[in-house]
């Protein structure tokens, strides 16, 4: 096997042991990650053998106490964080760590959803969760969310966008259920979409291609 595959395989196992040990990473947060020590005050930045920052965050840079789980200014998981800073800046560059879109949406999903908690979601938050999971293609997410926005926030500004992209999300689901076969749950989904953009030609499209099957 030539050198760049050898190259390539290496940060494939890397990246594969970061994701296994992000949930390390939350049991190890009051351990030092450059002396080892355990830090009994939480409430501390860095360590008071060595001086090391403990909990910054990769995303904003702001540094937090040890005892923070998210970041206090984005809200981001610090989890991933403190993986991130034990892996040479070189390599983490290599692997690209946490600047995919893919990753940077997952970012941005967890940073709204933990707002949800600590404050409640807002009409804002709520559309732009359901645009994020679009991007993604989470269809089943999509719709999940959209609806609910629906319910809490029946008269917000971000209505049309939520309901265009639930319109998007139905027509998915539609069409991946008529490859299933399940033609009625299809139909549902697809009526659905169509009562919230009677307009949308691909939506009647696969309509039509129900009923040219019964």
């Amino acid at each position: 096997m030539g050198k760049t595959n050898w190259g390539i395989l290496t940060l494939g196992m890397l990246f594969i042991s970061f994701l296994l040990l992000v949930d390390v990473a939350w049991a190890l947060k009051n351990v030092c990650p450059r002396c080892g020590l355990v830090i009994a005050n939480l409430e501390l930045t860095t360590c008071i053998r060595c001086g090391k920052i403990v909990n910054k965050c990769m995303q904003c840079g702001t540094v937090n106490p040890i005892k923070n789980d998210h970041c206090s200014k984005c809200n981001a998981s610090l989890a991933e964080s403190r993986i991130q800073r034990t892996i040479a800046t070189e390599t983490r560059a290599d692997l690209q760590l946490g600047e995919s879109p893919r990753a940077k949406i997952d970012v941005e999903l967890e940073q709204i959803r933990h707002k949800a908690e600590k404050d409640g979601l807002t009409a804002e938050q709520g559309a732009r969760q359901v645009e994020l999971l679009t991007a993604m293609g989470w269809w089943s997410q999509v719709n999940t969310a959209a609806n609910d926005f629906t319910t809490r926030f029946p008269e917000a500004e971000e209505t049309p966008d939520v309901a265009a992209n639930r319109v998007i999300a139905l027509r998915h689901l539609g069409f991946l259920a008529i490859e299933d076969g399940d033609l009625e749950t299809a139909r549902e989904f697809l009526q659905t979409g169509l009562a919230l953009d009677p307009n949308d030609r691909r939506t009647k499209n696969l309509l039509k291609k129900i009923a040219d099957k019964n």
